[in-house]
């Protein structure tokens, strides 16, 4: 299972006043993202003087920091005082709604995005999960025959895919490294996950009229928001995918499928007035 490819930009203004330590982190790394486009969360890490995974998972809102920690992060981000006492604050109440328990998630692989540019065809990801099927068999035509495409681009395919070592040849057939991987960066959005989300979405498309109404679910809601929640209800919405995902594949997996969820505004909203 791939972790959902579409990852869309914050929207939030950089100078909106912080409201919790979820808000003001990703605040933090956005801003300088958008005085570099080239500043990476490993740059990030760097800075911070500790692990990009942990960064990532603040970012995410996977983890929620000590009060200890965080404050060791607003003194090196030189946060202001009444900013300070906001963000501890939020800390002391705890997990807010839609927070991850992390308790019962798996661990997910991060693929770097110089790793990630070379997969953003989508079927690179529909091989990955294919080794999963049954009645997988390790043939370059019958991998195309199954999602599609070409044999040349099945053979492309599965060899940046070991290059990258997501899989390996084993016994004769292939089989993941990694049970979970996750290509995400939940701040911005790179024009390689942008252009695998634009295949999903053609995909999902196409579907409309090729898939039989029983081998879908194709629906959307259109809804008036409170836009302060939208951090909590991405990390609801991740908690979904993966609760999801766990369900759908503890059994007989005989078809990879695709999962996509939309979330977007379509009014311009009050602070765009």
């Amino acid at each position: 299972m791939y972790s959902s490819m579409q990852k869309a930009v914050l929207t939030h203004n950089t100078e909106q006043p912080v409201t919790d330590f979820l808000s003001w982190f990703q605040r933090e790394y956005l801003r300088r993202r958008q005085k570099n486009q080239s500043y990476s969360l490993r740059a990030f890490s760097k800075y911070l003087d500790i692990s990009p995974a942990t960064v990532s998972h603040l970012l995410s809102g996977k983890r929620v920091p000590s009060a200890k920690f965080a404050t060791n992060l607003l003194a090196q981000l030189e946060v202001s005082p009444k900013e300070k006492k906001i963000i501890l604050s939020s800390l002391d109440k705890g997990k807010s709604f839609g927070d991850l328990d992390t308790s019962e998630q798996p661990n997910y692989q991060v693929i770097a995005l110089d790793s990630f540019k070379l997969l953003s065809d989508w079927y690179h990801f529909a091989i990955l999960e294919l080794t999963s099927a049954q009645d997988f068999t390790f043939e370059y035509p019958w991998i195309a025959h199954q999602l599609g495409i070409s044999v040349t681009e099945a053979r492309q395919a599965v060899e940046r895919l070991l290059r990258l070592e997501l899989v390996q040849e084993k016994n004769g057939t292939l089989v993941k490294t990694q049970n979970f991987v996750t290509n995400g960066d939940d701040v911005l959005t790179s024009s390689a996950h942008k252009k695998l989300q634009k295949h999903i979405l053609q995909k999902a498309l196409d579907a409309i009229d090729t898939v039989s109404g029983d081998e879908k679910d194709i629906s959307s809601m259109t809804m008036t928001i409170d836009e302060s929640k939208i951090p909590q209800a991405k990390k609801l919405i991740t908690k979904f995918r993966r609760d999801l995902c766990k369900y759908l594949e503890n059994g007989n997996q005989t078809r990879v499928y695709n999962l996509g969820i939309q979330l977007y505004p379509i009014s311009k909203g009050m602070r765009n007035n």
